[in-house]
């Protein structure tokens, strides 16, 4: 078992069987044209679960396969059906190009080296138009011990975000640091540092 399996070994849902409160905010309304979602670093299925609940045709991409099958599990009980494939967002290319209207990643944080296939992978999967979200924790998260890795190199700054993106074809609609709640399950609990980004491909 890897570190991931290992740490959703377990009966309860680790992260909470809500959505994360960026998600909702953004996606409230239900998809009539039942657009593709696809969601990197999903885990146990929180925010996927959600987007099926509004119609949304959802895909996600996880290293963990005990994530992987509680995901399943959770969309059973939920009566949605998602797509769920086991796989190293760290790596380029892994998701088929210009597939999918909107991509997700929500506290997915990955080694330092391979945050660039991590941010390919959010925005060459994405048709032309299409909108990926994500919320992180910042590198001052640490102060805080409220969640989140306790390396500071899968951590993350606005710049180096922007590096990342230079050379994609993006279009920056928000990038911004807060401080904010988040009482997500055992493991997000309470005010932390993160930095939020909603992109378009261009």
């Amino acid at each position: 078992m890897n570190h991931w399996d290992d740490k959703f070994d377990s009966n309860d849902y680790i992260y909470g069987k809500e959505a994360n409160a960026f998600v909702q905010n953004i996606f409230q309304m239900p998809s009539t044209k039942q657009e593709k979602v696809v969601l990197l670093a999903e885990g146990e299925g929180r925010n996927a679960i959600y987007l099926a609940k509004l119609g949304y045709d959802v895909t996600t991409y996880d290293m963990s396969q005990v994530g992987i099958n509680k995901q399943y599990k959770l969309a059973e009980e939920s009566n949605v059906d998602i797509e769920a494939i086991y796989g190293d967002i760290t790596q380029s290319d892994l998701i088929p190009q210009a597939s999918f209207d909107y991509s997700i990643n929500i506290f997915g944080h990955v080694p330092n080296e391979g945050k660039q296939g991590m941010f390919n992978n959010l925005i060459q999967p994405l048709v032309t138009g299409g909108h990926s979200y994500f919320e992180f924790y910042s590198t001052e998260q640490l102060a805080y011990g409220t969640g989140g890795p306790k390396d500071e190199s899968m951590l993350y700054d606005i710049d180096e975000i922007k590096n990342y993106l230079g050379h994609l074809p993006v279009k920056i609609h928000k990038l911004e640091k807060s401080e904010i709640d988040r009482n997500e399950g055992s493991k997000h609990t309470g005010t932390g540092s993160i930095i939020q980004g909603h992109l378009e491909k261009i």
